[in-house]
């Protein structure tokens, strides 16, 4: 206990063996026995009270690790030893039913509402580490916020960012702290949660008179080649899911649509992916289409607009005289 508790308990002692000896032992409080009595409870509460807020803070600091946990629990601790202590204070003052019935209205009502995110962030750290709707490692969004998951707390989860100011789902470097609450009115889209793959589309533009068909056969095959071991894997998961979930759908063989817009041919891919790779897949993909496109003579890349340019009449400036 630090020299700062020492003193302030120590004077607190000392001022409760005076008024308990002018209480008891003189003449001065005759007439006021009751308001001196009343007193001395108040002061044994007041440092009951701070005797609790001081091995609560002793107990945390040894058992919680954790710094932001630590601050977390001291602050509803000392929040809810000084209101119990207010309450307290309220018996010995109040004695009569009905104002003690709305003393703990008040009470529970100051209880509530300063607590109110401390208990919402607890319940729903609670709700995460029984129920697990995600866990350490998995791969999510929460409202704005996506990441993989670091760690889990009873107050809050901690993200490694992706996204941000990054594309292609690679981290940002930023480490983010979500409070809990957010289980209890937000949606959770877990991307590896019981099916660890996700489907992701790449845009091919071939120029007019492009051999189409001949484009999406080698696209199909060069994806395929590419992330065979994802399709597998795929397949498997989806099976175990079958238990679980009604599924409506095992198709996670890559697919090729067709699509004309204004004067070129858009041919959109979609196959299977490791949500982690999804960027390295993705350039894999574009740079083994861009080179085998390269050498085929009836497969064009990119879209040619064309303008006709019709001449005007000719205009003779050199029948105007010089001003």
């Amino acid at each position: 206990m630090s020299g700062k508790n020492n003193i302030i308990i120590i004077a607190f002692a000392v001022l409760l063996l005076l008024l308990s000896y002018i209480n008891y032992f003189t003449d001065y409080t005759a007439n006021r026995e009751a308001m001196f009595a009343k007193i001395i409870q108040a002061l044994i509460i007041v440092l009951c009270a701070y005797l609790l807020d001081v091995f609560v803070e002793r107990m945390l600091n040894d058992r919680v690790k954790d710094t932001r946990d630590r601050y977390t629990f001291r602050k509803a601790s000392s929040v809810f030893i000084t209101l119990l202590a207010a309450a307290l204070l309220l018996i010995v003052f109040l004695k009569e039913t009905t104002t003690l019935i709305i003393a703990y209205g008040i009470f529970s009502a100051g209880v509530v509402i300063t607590l109110q995110d401390v208990f919402r962030n607890f319940a729903g750290g609670i709700i995460i580490l029984i129920f697990k709707p995600f866990r350490a490692g998995d791969r999510m969004q929460l409202n704005d916020c996506y990441g993989d998951v670091l760690d889990i707390t009873y107050f809050h989860t901690t993200l490694m960012e992706i996204r941000g100011w990054v594309d292609g789902d690679q981290y940002s470097g930023r480490v983010l702290n979500v409070p809990n609450s957010f289980i209890l009115s937000s949606t959770i889209m877990n991307y590896t949660k019981d099916f660890s793959f996700i489907w992701d589309e790449v845009t091919i533009i071939l120029a007019p008179g492009s051999d189409w068909t001949k484009a999406k056969i080698i696209a199909l095959a060069t994806i395929n080649e590419i992330i065979t071991d994802y399709i597998e894997n795929s397949k498997i998961e989806l099976a175990k899911m079958e238990g679980k979930y009604m599924l409506t759908s095992y198709d996670v063989d890559t697919k090729a649509f067709m699509q004309i817009e204004g004067d070129r041919i858009e041919m959109h891919l979609r196959y299977v992916v490791d949500p982690r790779k999804r960027r390295h897949v993705n350039d894999m993909i574009v740079r083994n289409l861009l080179d085998t496109f390269e050498h085929e003579e009836d497969i064009s890349i990119g879209s040619v607009s064309s303008v006709e340019i019709t001449k005007m009449p000719g205009i003779d400036t050199g029948s105007y005289p010089n001003t």
